[in-house]
């Protein structure tokens, strides 16, 4: 299945909850798109930033969308939009180990984790069998860490992954324990909410989809995150936590 049929209904999904919010006092549809969608990293242009411009690619796009007479208008032409696209990137700056990446520590110590599958074959990157392997690369992630990063002082993660216990089975318990809402405003611009309609094929997940469907009408701009099925939880914990843990120190 070629990348356009198999996202086209992420994306419908997406153009759904974009509309929804412009209709209910958030921003206008383009500037929903934007910032509360993962659409402009799908097309491969990376994370949008509000200190640079838009791409032509994008500014096409935004041109159309609000040129369209209906939400199907505008689905189909996210797609040919889409198929004229760059691949998706990596985020720059982040040191990649397997399945997962962090970003170097901020000016308060802070690491930050990520993970997206990045075995490319029929089995589940949390499945028991592959548990070994995310083991295997979390060591190596942070064993790089404690040798090139002095200055980490905590690890912290946002993503709606820590509901499920094959996820949080791979890190220390107590960094796992410490799930909670977040404590400040949530980015939808990325996968820590979006990811979760996503199958480890990249297909749909029709029953979440449908629940997120489901919520659309009652949808308050100023708790968006209650409408996902899987809300985005955080996790911190120490950097000595992580390192004992792997056995690095």
């Amino acid at each position: 299945m070629d990348a356009v049929t198999r996202l086209a209904p992420y994306f419908d999904l997406q153009l759904r909850f974009a509309a929804r919010l412009a209709e209910v006092g958030g921003p206008p549809l383009g500037e929903a798109v934007t910032w509360y969608t993962n659409l402009h990293r799908r097309f491969g242009l990376g994370m949008a930033r509000r200190d640079q411009p838009a791409s032509a690619l994008w500014r096409r796009l935004l041109d159309g969308l609000g040129e369209a007479p209906d939400h199907a208008a505008r689905l189909a032409w996210t797609l040919e939009c889409f198929a004229a696209a760059p691949p998706e990137q990596p985020p720059p700056g982040q040191h990649r180990f397997g399945c997962f990446a962090c970003d170097a520590p901020d000016g308060s110590g802070v690491l930050k984790l990520h993970f997206s599958n990045a075995d490319g074959d029929d089995v589940s990157p949390l499945a028991e069998a592959r548990r070994a392997r995310r083991r295997a690369e979390l060591t190596a992630m942070f064993a790089f860490v404690a040798a090139n990063h002095p200055d980490a002082a905590s690890v912290r993660g946002t993503s709606w992954l820590y509901h499920l216990e094959a996820y949080r089975r791979l890190y220390p318990p107590g960094y796992a324990a410490s799930r909670r809402p977040p404590d400040r405003p949530l980015h939808f611009h990325g996968s820590s909410s979006w990811g979760q309609f996503l199958d480890h094929r990249g297909a749909i997940k029709p029953a979440a989809r449908d629940r997120m469907l489901a919520n659309l009408p009652a949808l308050d701009p100023l708790r968006l995150r209650e409408a996902f099925p899987l809300p985005a939880l955080l996790v911190t914990a120490p950097i000595d936590e992580f390192l004992r843990y792997y056995g690095v120190r």
